[in-house]
């Protein structure tokens, strides 16, 4: 449809009176305002599917004016102006995933005037899916997916890189489409993926318009070995404090076959790779509790501790903390640990990149604050990868065990609120987080005495401004570290806060700092940390911890 247009034009007519002998003077009647457009198109107006898509329209008017339109997804700016040449700008709101076309009116008015245009906005390519996500079972079949679509069959292609997938055929129903495909069986108890993309090809060019994720994956029947407890290690010094390992997403196969425990014996030798607690590891008791997931496919099956990765930029893991002290109460029943002492590690049964630790859980019978504290870590990459021990040893030793803060930062982090602040502070009056501070006094700062100790002027100690993720505001002793991109080891005033809290929990005693230096000296840890430098590239910085501020569950 063509656009119309006219001018309206109101004109004013002189009217002469005659006037009697006594009053010849003529008499004029006030003249009526003008009113009128001028358009410099002549079609209706043409958007793209996208959102965002724009158009202008260009007009002149005599008076006044005022614009509607009349529909919710397309927006116009001005909504008024004054005589003379205007613009007015017209943007789709959303982006028209339709079957078809969608139209509306742009109204323009003016005095009496008025004056529509039509806006249309043309439907996109699209492919619209039943579901997105397909499970299978290991022994494999027929799997169907329906789909419809705005394209013809000859610009569309269906891309698959799983050998285990074949197409069987493509049929149509009405508007529907269908692609049956044999999925061959999966003889391992690993759970695997495909994705299968839609593409539209233009050219050389194609574009991704949507995409499926197929998982086939095997699923527990036996739950027998559920909450079995093994000794990985039994201290030999102090009272014995706790570690108790266990591991998410992990099935039935996977722990008669020896994969679980083999996880768990690796991830307890990474535990100990660093000082101070490589020297120390004779304080601590090491338990393996069996969790027997009911899938192995992360993210897409049930899981015995429900953890969940957080996806996107962030490297968060969520989980069930009451099922994680569950399986703590196994260790518990049959050992006797101290439950409000004891350090949970949870092993998420995936590559992925992530890692995130909970504390600050007081008393079931108190409202003290307890050392119980919760690490997530996937087996990043493999068993023997680098990233997985140093994302272990940041989340379990660093934040779990001593409770530092992390001492990275971002850009656009800025400055640190006051609020972050004493969410810090309040931290520190518990004697955590050793290894930030908020001046840049060295008398004054948590580590003074290092900064003062000549026995530890090659470690290269100082006041760095940026930690807790925020650039200013907050200081580091170090420039590099285990708190900051994990490929070094723990600083000084870090080694401290972890030898401090083993002497407390494992003896009963509080040492001395000079005690502390007598053993960092006989560790050799400055030897011990220079020796794992750069072992790999730094890997992606971690959300902080996440402090609870609940109480742990009754048994």
């Amino acid at each position: 449809m063509r656009l119309s247009f006219y001018f309206s034009l109101c004109l004013c007519f002189l009217f002469l009176m005659s006037c009697s002998d006594k009053d010849d003077d003529p008499k004029t009647e006030p003249e009526e305002p003008e009113s009128g457009f001028s358009f410099d198109i002549t079609e209706d107006i043409i958007l793209t599917s996208e959102e965002g898509a724009r158009a202008f329209v260009p007009f002149s008017s005599e008076l006044d004016w005022q614009a509607t339109v009349s529909a919710d997804w397309l927006g116009i700016a001005p909504e008024a102006g004054e005589p003379g040449r205007n613009l007015i700008v017209i943007t789709a709101l959303t982006a028209n995933d339709a079957d078809e076309s969608r139209e509306a009116v742009l109204t323009l008015t003016s005095g009496d005037a008025s004056e529509t245009i039509t806006v249309r906005q043309e439907t996109s390519d699209y492919i619209r899916l039943e579901q997105d996500v397909y499970q299978v079972d290991a022994e494999g079949g027929i799997l169907e997916i329906i789909f419809s679509t705005s394209m013809s069959t000859d610009e569309l292609r269906i891309l698959c890189d799983a050998p285990w997938l074949n197409q069987n055929n493509l049929s149509r129903a009405m508007t529907d489409y269908s692609i049956v495909l044999n999925v061959e069986p999966n003889p391992d108890a690993e759970a695997r993926y495909a994705r299968i993309l839609f593409v539209k090809e233009d050219g050389t060019e194609q574009k991704i318009l949507a995409s499926v994720i197929v998982v086939q994956s095997n699923e527990s029947t036996d739950y027998s070995a559920d909450g079995e407890v093994t000794v990985l290690q039994g201290a030999t010094k102090g009272s014995g404090i706790p570690i108790v390992l266990m591991g998410d997403g992990f099935i039935d196969t996977e722990i008669a076959d020896g994969t679980y425990l083999e996880v768990m014996q690796k991830a307890c030798e990474n535990l100990f790779t660093e000082e101070p607690v490589r020297s120390l590891r004779d304080y601590f008791s090491v338990y393996s509790v069996t969790a027997v997931s009911k899938s192995n496919a992360f993210g897409y099956g049930e899981t015995a501790i429900g953890c969940k990765l957080e996806g996107g930029n962030s490297t968060g893991i969520s989980g069930d903390e009451y099922a994680v002290q569950k399986y703590v109460r196994y260790v518990n029943r049959g050992y006797g640990i101290d439950t409000d002492n004891t350090l949970a590690v949870v092993i998420l049964n995936t590559d992925s990149y992530a890692g995130t630790t909970y504390f600050g859980f007081t008393s079931m019978t108190s409202p003290e604050y307890t050392e119980f504290a919760i690490a997530y870590c996937p087996v990043i990459e493999n068993l023997e990868s680098e990233y997985f021990r140093q994302v272990l040893t940041h989340e379990a030793i660093g934040h779990g065990f001593a409770k530092l803060e992390d001492e990275y930062s971002y850009e656009e982090m800025g400055a640190m609120p006051e609020k972050d602040k004493e969410d810090v502070r309040q931290l520190q009056a518990l004697g955590w987080a050793q290894n930030v501070d908020f001046t840049d006094s060295p008398d004054e700062v948590l580590w003074s005495n290092f900064l003062a100790d000549e026995r530890y002027a090659a470690e290269g100690l100082g006041i760095y401004e940026g930690a807790c993720t925020y650039m200013s505001g907050v200081y580091r002793p170090s420039e590099n570290s285990m708190m900051n991109d994990n490929t070094v080891g723990f600083n000084a005033p870090s080694r401290r806060a972890i030898y401090n809290r083993v002497m407390e929990d494992g003896t009963g005693k509080t040492p001395t700092y000079e005690e502390f230096v007598a053993f960092d000296q006989s560790a050799n840890t400055l030897q011990a940390k220079k020796s794992r430098s750069s072992a790999v590239k730094s890997g992606r910085p971690f959300a902080r911890p996440r402090f609870m501020n609940k109480s742990l569950a009754a048994d």
